[in-house]
Parts: structure tokens; C-alpha cells; sequence
């Protein structure tokens, strides 16, 4: 089956952006169950146009990945066969889910579907029949679907119209072994069937009502409004079962976990890839987001970076007096409060002393000078050592408040008190974190000097005046500059075997930004660009070239390995290095 896979995955990653289909919603929707963590949905019909402008084809791209050897000649030749003799319909939408499962005696599960559309389910069959690998395999015929087991907890079941791989990992955890204290033992639990419970699993998928699928879930349907390339979907209920592994038995959790939805829009553009987001919240969520609404980010914080090089930012701003808003839905602010009186502060010190200001800054990644490096192969006398500069912000709150939470801090050792400033302990100081604070801010930096620069308020970040612009107002900004980062480690990977792929990373990627605004009474929106070096070109004619370059630095990398263990084991890997 993994050989299979090998070939049906990548060429199904392929098909998906050269065929094209009407958006009508999906259909599909009612083999997915609602509780699915997450679902991720490709639409080749909105991505056929733009490919075809840019002059890219299915051969195309296959001519840059496969070379003229016999290795290669082989894997295309069973690619195309999958391709064009499958009975695949690859007109309609791919769907990926994801599930997990689990508790204290089962241990857990996690699930992954891979589901497309057939166009003739008997061609289906036969190519099934046709490959060494399913040609042993008995196909089980129910009411509904039918479908096979391999032979390593994977199934493929269809019916006339859809096609589905359920990838079925169950994992029994140690901590579910319970001890015998009489005979003094560790009982070893039966060993759980996987085989019945995939099947089981499997035929769920054909049987289920609306309200148990995501047909029945109106902010998985309604994303598909909205005309994109692709359609991202996440859940907080898988994360229901997991309440039971919990040591401690909190009912109100569950009112604070259902039913919360994350909604993504995928859109290939001009010279970038745009992701706009949506999270659903429900009653509860939502009325405590709606009391404890946060300010807009303090880019002051960012600007004053002593550097022209910076890789990325984070700022976010937010009311921290929110955290015990969800303690107080919890009903555990009285419980907590009462064992944090012990140590002399409360909650509310907690929330007042911070301001709900956040900043991270990262700058100069890369590699150094070069230093001397005790080796004789003269190719290795020097290495260069990697470097980079980093600042943490958060201004301080109510100065009594943060007072008594350093205060603390210090008696336990971690950080020491000079006068009225807070400064690194022994251990943070060996650890190579810079941090001092004072009655206005909190700071961790790489060194002593990015810190002094960067309260002197004197120096000027180099940050394009548009991306600044565009995140006015927002509760979080995100940035991070791709081509320039990748060009900072570059010459170290000079010689490695995806030294190719790096370079076109680089020479494709410019950067990416992301911002999210505050509640708005229905939702928290979010936009996400990653944008490209090439802003005329749309953004997937220019990344089949990275995924091309990757695809032949796999392959390299595959044969170099393969050659190396035929020098290394000419008869074969042995079977307990293999297992190993």
C-alpha cells in the first residue's frame, strides 16, 4: 500500500490544480463527520484558468520532475497509468480530514481521509485489481460501499461517485498500562483491534445523519460561498474526548470548547497567496469576548528596532483582565485565588501587571564570520557560526501588581533585584538570556546591546512604511521576511542535496504578513498574504517551479540514499537495522 501511495498522493496533489469544475457546493460534506478536527478542501476548477494562462501542464511539470533514466521511466509510466486509467473523476474537489480520538483505556487515534470522486467505479476496481500490491486483497461489498484492508491500518472503500483513504494510527500510551499493587505487576491490556474498529470507523462514513456530518454544520457549508481556490475548516470538538484524560474533572470546560470554528479561504493572486479566516465562537466564548474587548496593536514598539535586517515581528494587545473572565466561567478564580494567597498575591495582580502589550522582534539570522574549527580535512578548518538579535516586550501594568509578582520571582531564585530593576538569574544567564526589568517594561533580549539600542529609543527599524500601514488597528500582526532569511543560511547549504529547492525558495518567496482584528459580534477575522518576488505572475504559476525543484531534490536525495545503502549492505539491509 505504501508503494501505492507513493505514486497516487503526489499525482493526486498534481491532478488537482489542472482540472476544472462548477462550485456548487459540496456534496461530500455528508461523508465527512462533525467531528472532524479539521478539513482542507483543493478546488481544481479555480485553479484551471491560471495555470493554463501560465503555460503549465500535467506533462509539463512531469518533464521537469522525471529525467530519462530507468527509475524515472518506470514511476512515470505507473503515475500516468493512475492518472488516465484509475477511473478517477479529476473534476471534482479533493477533501482532506483529520480526526483524533481517544481516552485513559483506549489510548489514542488518529484518523486521516483523503476523499475524491470517481468517474467510473468499475474501471476503480479493475485498476485496483490490476496493481501486485491489491491483487491478493478480497473486496467486501456492503450495503452502501464497498471496500479493502492492507495490510498497515489503511482501508479504501467507494461508491459510485466518491472514493475514500482512511489512514488509521492507534497508539496504546504507557501511562494506560495500569500496575497491580497486589501481585506487584504491570497488567499488559488486551491488545486493541485495530482491524474491527477501521472497519467500523469506515462504515460510519456512508451511514451518517446530517447533524452527525458536516453537511449539518453551517459554518463548514458556508465557506464555500465564498469563490476560492481552497477552503480550510477546524473544530474544537474533537478536543472534547480528550476532557476525560484530565486529572481533574472540570464540567464547565465543555461549555467553552464546543462548537468553535475556524473558516480559511486559500486564493491564488497576482504576485502573492491570500488566506482570509474566520473563527466562529460560541455563546459562551463569545459573550466573554464581547465583555473584555481588547485595544489595537502599539507599533511604537516595533519601530524603534536597532536594525536594517529584521526576519520578522509579532505584536499582539489584548485585555488581560480576560483571562479571568474564562477562570470565572470555569468557576475557578475563587478556588485558584485561594491557594495564591499563600504566596502573598492574586489573581488580579496576575492580570493588572502586565499591560496586555506584546512584541517580539528577530533580526540578523544567518551565519557569521568565520572562526576557526579544530579539524584537519583543510575543507573544514573554518565554520561559521550562526547569530541573530532578538527582542521581547511587554510593558508593565500597575506597578504594585508587577512589583509583587517579581518580588516573588526573585525569592525563588530565578531572576535577582538591583534597587528598583529586575535582572537575569545564574540560570538564565548561563542559558544566554538578557533580561531586565523595571517599573515600565519587561524585557528579554539575545545580548546587552540590542537591549541598550533598543531602550534608547534613538535607532529607526528598516520596515516597509505599507506593511506598517496596513496593520494600524489590528489586535494582531504577524511578519516575517522569507527571501531574506533563506539568503542568510544560504551559502552554508552549498553543498546540500536541496540546495536547489533553497535557491528557488529564495528567488520565489518575498515575504509574508499576517493581522487579525478584535471580535466584531460574530466572528474574528483574519488576513494572511504570503507574497511573491514575481508580482505580475500569479503566485501558482510561479510555485509549481519551488514544487518542481523540491520534487527533483527528493528524488536525488532518494537515489543517493538508496546507492549508499547498496555500497554499504550489498545482500540487503539487514532486518534488525531495518526495524530499528
Amino acid at each position: 500500500m505504501k508503494s501505492a501511495l507513493r505514486y497516487i498522493l503526489p499525482v493526486t496533489l498534481l491532478m488537482v490544480i489542472f482540472t476544472s469544475c462548477s462550485n456548487k457546493g459540496p456534496k461530500e460534506a455528508a461523508l465527512i463527520p462533525k467531528t472532524a478536527s479539521a478539513v482542507i478542501v483543493l478546488d481544481p476548477g479555480a485553479m484551471q484558468d491560471k495555470l493554463t494562462s501560465g503555460g503549465i501542464s500535467v506533462d509539463t511539470l512531469f518533464s521537469r520532475i522525471f529525467k530519462n533514466d530507468s527509475s524515472d521511466t518506470e514511476d512515470r509510466k505507473k503515475l500516468d497509468d493512475f492518472r488516465n486509467n484509475a477511473g478517477i473523476d479529476w473534476k471534482k474537489q479533493l477533501f482532506f480530514s483529520f480526526s483524533q480520538k481517544g481516552d485513559q483505556k483506549d489510548g489514542n487515534t488518529t484518523i486521516m481521509n483523503v476523499m475524491g470522486g470517481l468517474s467510473d467505479a468499475a474501471k476503480f476496481e479493475s485498476w485496483l485489481k490490476a496493481q501486485k500490491e491489491f491483487a491478493s486483497k478480497t473486496i467486501t461489498k456492503e450495503k452502501n460501499h464497498s471496500y479493502f484492508l492492507t495490510d498497515d491500518n489503511t482501508a479504501l472503500s467507494w461508491t459510485d461517485k466518491n472514493v475514500i483513504v482512511t489512514i488509521y494510527k492507534h497508539i496504546q500510551m504507557a501511562s494506560d498500562v495500569p500496575y497491580d499493587t497486589v501481585n506487584m505487576e504491570f497488567k499488559i491490556p488486551e491488545k486493541k483491534n485495530v482491524e474491527a474498529d477501521l472497519k467500523k470507523e469506515v462504515g460510519s462514513y456512508y451511514s451518517l445523519e446530517k447533524d452527525a456530518s458536516m453537511a449539518g454544520v453551517s459554518a463548514f457549508t458556508n465557506m464555500f460561498k465564498d469563490k476560492a481556490d481552497g477552503y480550510v475548516f477546524s473544530s474544537s470538538n474533537s478536543s472534547l474526548g480528550a476532557l476525560s484524560m484530565l486529572p481533574l474533572s472540570l464540567p464547565k470546560v465543555e461549555e467553552l470548547m464546543k462548537d468553535n470554528y475556524s473558516t480559511a479561504t486559500l486564493s491564488f493572486e497576482a504576485g502573492k497567496i491570500v488566506a482570509k479566516s474566520a473563527t466562529y465562537t460560541n455563546p459562551v466564548v463569545s459573550n466573554i469576548l464581547k465583555e473584555y474587548a481588547g485595544p489595537t496593536v502599539n507599533l511604537s514598539m516595533i519601530e524603534r528596532y536597532p536594525s536594517d535586517k529584521i526576519n520578522g515581528f509579532m505584536l499582539a494587545s489584548f485585555n488581560p483582565e480576560i483571562f479571568g473572565g474564562f477562570l470565572k466561567q470555569l468557576e475557578m478564580e475563587g478556588l485558584i485565588n485561594g491557594r495564591l494567597e499563600k504566596a502573598g498575591f492574586t489573581l488580579q495582580d496576575l492580570y493588572k501587571s502586565l499591560k496586555g502589550e506584546i512584541a517580539v522582534v528577530v533580526s540578523d539570522l544567518g551565519f557569521s564570520q568565520l572562526e576557526p574549527h579544530q579539524k584537519t580535512d583543510e575543507e573544514d578548518m573554518t565554520k561559521k557560526k550562526p547569530l541573530g538579535k532578538m527582542i521581547f516586550n511587554a510593558p508593565v501594568g500597575d506597578k504594585a501588581s508587577f512589583t509583587k509578582m517579581m518580588d516573588k520571582v526573585a525569592e525563588l531564585g530565578y531572576i535577582r533585584k538591583e534597587g528598583a530593576t529586575y535582572k537575569s538569574g545564574e540560570l538564565m544567564s548561563m542559558l544566554g538570556i538578557y533580561m531586565l526589568a523595571d517599573e515600565k517594561n519587561l524585557v528579554i533580549a539575545s545580548d546587552s546591546l540590542t537591549y541598550a539600542q533598543y531602550m534608547s529609543n534613538k535607532s529607526q527599524a528598516v520596515i516597509n512604511t505599507d506593511v506598517l500601514n496596513r496593520f494600524k488597528g489590528k489586535s494582531t500582526v504577524f511578519y516575517f521576511d522569507i527571501a531574506n532569511t533563506i539568503g542568510g543560511f544560504m551559502s552554508s547549504s552549498s553543498t546540500s542535496d536541496y540546495n536547489r529547492s533553497m535557491k528557488t525558495a529564495k528567488e520565489t518567496f518575498k515575504d509574508i504578513i499576517g493581522s487579525s482584528d478584535n471580535f466584531d459580534g460574530k466572528s474574528v477575522k483574519g488576513v494572511f498574504e504570503i507574497r511573491m518576488q514575481n508580482e505580475k505572475q500569479n503566485s501558482l504559476v510561479t510555485l509549481t517551479s519551488l514544487l518542481t525543484d523540491i520534487a527533483v531534490d527528493m528524488r536525488v536525495a532518494s537515489k543517493k540514499q538508496k546507492e549508499l545503502e547498496e555500497k554499504m549492505f550489498p545482500g540487503g539491509i539487514p532486518a534488525i537495522i531495518r526495524t530499528n
